[in-house]
């Protein structure tokens, strides 16, 4: 499944970047996110917050039974990831959860037990 994932501060508000992803499953609130990148050192850990839908349908009357509706289809999937520390955190994004502290937003930390 194609997902977009949206980054945002701890917290939730205005994604910072986005990336898409192609997935086996939608990912749920409290999921844990670590994105490796290519040529560096160490991973960028988020946290699922939540996740938007969006939907169409064919039929626009609002009562439809369920009989004579005909299928809707999904339009885009995004995942809200919430910037989180972990021990593996590499440099560059220890700075950005380091910057959010320092506005007040706090950044949660995995569970080191996963570890």
């Amino acid at each position: 499944m194609k997902a977009t994932l949206a980054f945002v501060p701890p917290g939730g508000g205005e994604a910072d970047y986005y990336l898409e992803f192609e997935l086996p499953g939608v990912p749920q609130p409290g999921d844990y996110i670590s994105i490796a990148r290519s040529g560096q050192r160490g991973t960028e850990g988020f946290i699922v917050h939540r996740t938007w839908w969006y939907l169409e349908h064919p039929d626009s009357a609002p009562g439809v039974s369920a009989e004579r509706a005909g299928t809707g289809t999904t339009q885009r999937v995004t995942v809200e990831c919430e910037f989180a520390r972990s021990p593996y955190s590499s440099e560059s994004h220890r700075r950005e959860c380091d910057a959010y502290d320092s506005r007040g937003l706090q950044v949660k930390n995995f569970d080191e037990i996963a570890y």
